[in-house]
């Protein structure tokens, strides 16, 4: 029983994960995003789920940015907390 819930759960999270396409070039995303986050730790391509669009997350050494995967536009960011 255990076995089919596991096939269940990594079957459906396959299907979410490949919703989202690369539309646009990962260097484009990077050059967009670096004047915003500093140095780029990681960029990881999901879907939002309110607005139900595909975006690049990209986490840098002075923050954390949204991008548009369709059109490469800034969405969000979030300026790290200095401690």
């Amino acid at each position: 029983m255990k076995l089919i819930l596991l096939c269940l759960i990594f079957l459906s999270s396959v299907s979410i994960a490949s919703e989202c396409v690369e539309t646009i070039p990962l260097n484009k995303v990077e050059s967009i995003a670096k004047s915003y986050v500093g140095n780029i730790t990681s960029v990881k391509l999901s879907k939002e789920k309110r607005e139900n669009i595909c975006v690049y997350r990209v986490s840098g050494s002075n923050g954390y940015a949204v991008i548009d995967a369709l059109n490469g536009e800034l969405l969000r960011f979030s300026k790290r907390k200095s401690r």
